[in-house]
């Protein structure tokens, strides 16, 4: 039976990512490992609220690449 995953909701600010569940900034290390343990990310630029998950997950491979 498959686990339910809470959506985890980031905010990217011009130099920081914000955790809204959990009320703290996080890395785009801890973001990484979240995603490669299952867990669904979403991220919003803070200030025009523009999705931009695909963005940061590219940075995320190029970064681990």
């Amino acid at each position: 039976m498959a686990k339910d995953r809470e959506l985890i909701t980031i905010k990217r600010y011009a130099d920081r990512l914000y955790d809204t569940g959990a009320a703290g900034y996080v890395t785009l290390g801890d973001l990484a490992e979240r995603i490669r343990d299952g867990e669904t990310v979403v991220i919003y630029d803070a200030k025009t609220r523009q999705d931009v998950t695909r963005s940061v997950l590219n940075q995320i491979i190029v970064e681990q690449a």
